[in-house]
């Protein structure tokens, strides 16, 4: 019972980041949309996590960004979305980012969101029912 509450709410959760990521693609920033960012430095003994690597990465700023990430690391967590799909959107975001230094916007994040939300429709990993 309580995994069918699980599942239900964390549906709820992906259309409520989907919408949120959708809306904030479209709107400028404003100062108060940014996220408290909290990340754990890595060492040797201990590399820096999946999730971080991707906030910092894709220079996640704001908390419907962070969000999102959050949503993508949970979905490769549970086996809904292979990583290596998730890394080579990653790279080719910061590849496209990088590319147009003239162009705005510059962060990464700009060009995953979108495209991170098209594979994982194509792979069904957005349910709603």
């Amino acid at each position: 019972m309580q995994s069918a509450h699980f599942l239900g709410a964390m549906a709820g959760a992906i259309v409520l980041a989907l919408v949120v990521a959708d809306h904030s693609a479209n709107q400028r920033a404003t100062a108060d949309e940014a996220a408290p960012i909290t990340i754990t430095p890595g060492s040797a003994a201990k590399p820096i996590s999946f999730r971080d690597r991707l906030v910092v990465g894709l220079q996640a700023r704001l908390e419907s960004e962070i969000i999102f990430v959050d949503l993508v690391v949970h979905l490769v967590q549970i086996g809904k979305v292979p990583q290596r799909l998730v890394d080579e959107t990653f790279f080719w975001s910061r590849e496209r980012a990088a590319a147009r230094p003239n162009v705005r916007p510059r962060r990464p994040i700009i060009y995953f969101q979108p495209a991170m939300n098209a594979r994982l429709r194509r792979l069904g990993a957005l349910t709603t029912t």
